[in-house]
């Protein structure tokens, strides 16, 4: 049996440890039989050698020059018709990325390549590509300016969803970099968008104005006033001047410092943490350092339910640093919590879901189907549950598409719980957008609701 029959063998016999085992021994041949197996048309072949790539880039076990021969061929699996292997490549590219130490004009190539999947591929595929583009983007200030550049194109259309998509990548490198020159320009082209006429896109500026004043250290007191003078003329974010305001007059509260470096935290450590009320020292590590937030997750989705709650308040409070995969992770646990019988966890829980919602546009469409269908269920419970999501989802960006959906299901209800009651007078102007019949049949429910239905 030839190298590469024993190595396709194993792979679709579910070895992979052996195929990988396969291309570790045999050196020589090693990028032939990846490259050939890249072709098969098994989309398991492809996802299987795919992985098996990852993992040669996460243990530095290809070289630059094998990198390159290897391009070609992930750059045509990104046409793939299979749209989990087309996701599959960019999770390898972004692996290649980030584990291995690439030259510049390599490292500019990647840059295009995944800035043409965030402009033209669907989600969830683009959000993982963006992730890719800000990680070059937060270390190369050559690639950054170029990837900034790109973006204000963007932001010239009249695209909402590409200009999400482009602010993305922004917001990604805000909470990555190091380097401050690319910290100022991404901060600064952040707060150019806040003039943005799009509310969608302004909101998602702030998140980003935000983020970056988590980050303070690396941003000039220019900067600062900058955007302290610019929130004080715009609509939104009256919070986040008031906190760059104390910061520039030194009022801040200061970051808590801890005894433990960031490389030795681990999940007992943090918990141990929560048991002595330090939160805010969770929080702050969390977004000082991605590993401190992925450790706080794993407690999320633990077992331990004091634990959980704990984690579920330092994750509601660092939303926007969660990645896409990591909030693909924590969506179904959230999803549960909307049930609780707590009211500040179903109410957080809906919190963390619509800021996530807001950061992915494919979060934001399950969770929109999410409301819905909970609104639709007979069990008032659940129904309680939906309009909990729907608010969240609605205060945080103006939608009358899905409030249209959300107030079509509560008039065909018999009895409309306290919840739906409230939920209408609160987005009453909203509903004042809708069509003459549905605002009708709302009166019709409301009337019936307060003197009881006949």
């Amino acid at each position: 049996m030839s190298v590469y029959d024993e190595y396709l063998d194993n792979l679709k016999g579910w070895r992979i440890r052996k195929a990988l085992e396969i291309v570790r021994e045999k050196k020589e041949e090693k990028l032939e039989v990846i490259k050939r197996a890249l072709q098969e048309k098994d989309p398991l072949v492809k996802k299987g050698t795919l992985y098996i790539i990852k993992k040669l880039a996460m243990k530095k076990e290809l070289s630059t020059n094998e990198i390159r021969e290897l391009m070609p061929s992930l750059i045509r699996l990104l046409d793939d018709k299979d749209e989990s292997v087309v996701l599959q490549t960019v999770e390898t590219i972004n692996a290649i990325i980030n584990f291995m130490d690439l030259p510049e004009d390599l490292s500019s190539e990647l840059s295009d390549v995944l800035i043409g999947i965030v402009e033209n591929k669907p989600e969830p595929i683009n959000e993982y590509a963006a992730e890719g583009v800000a990680t070059l983007g937060a270390k190369i200030i050559m690639i950054a300016r170029k990837i900034f550049s790109w973006i204000r194109g963007i932001l010239q259309g009249k695209s909402t969803k590409k200009k999400v998509s482009a602010l993305r990548v922004l917001r990604e490198i805000v909470t990555r970099t190091k380097n401050e020159k690319i910290m100022e320009e991404a901060f600064n082209l952040a707060l150019d968008v806040l003039n943005d006429e799009d509310p969608v896109v302004r909101s998602t500026a702030l998140k980003i104005i935000e983020v970056a004043i988590d980050r303070r250290e690396f941003l000039s007191r220019e900067s600062l006033e900058k955007a302290s003078a610019m929130l004080g003329s715009s609509s939104i974010g009256k919070e986040t001047k008031e906190k760059i305001d104390e910061i520039l007059q030194g009022r801040e509260e200061k970051k808590v410092k801890t005894e433990v470096s960031v490389k030795d935290y681990s999940v007992e450590i943090i918990k141990e943490m929560f048991e002595r009320e330090q939160h805010m020292a969770v929080l702050e590590l969390a977004k000082s350092d991605y590993k401190v937030l992925q450790l706080v997750i794993r407690i999320f989705l633990s077992e331990d339910l004091l634990t959980k709650l704990d984690a579920l308040w330092v994750i509601s409070n660092a939303t926007s640093y969660i990645k896409i995969d990591d909030a693909m992770k924590i969506i179904p646990q959230l999803e549960e919590f909307l049930l609780h019988y707590n009211p500040w966890v179903r109410s957080t829980s809906a919190k963390v879901l619509a800021d996530l919602a807001l950061e992915y546009s494919s979060i934001m469409e399950r969770e929109i189907s999410k409301a819905l269908e909970l609104i639709e269920s007979n069990d008032e419970k659940l129904v309680i549950a939906g309009i909990e999501l729907a608010d969240a989802l609605l205060s945080r960006i103006k939608n009358i598409g899905f409030l249209r959906e959300v107030m079509k299901r509560l008039i065909r209800k018999d009895r409309l719980p306290r919840e739906a009651l409230d939920f209408i007078k609160k987005y009453e102007s909203y509903i004042e957008e809708l069509e003459p019949e549905i605002k009708r049949q709302i009166s019709i429910k409301l009337v019936n609701s307060l003197v009881g239905e006949p």
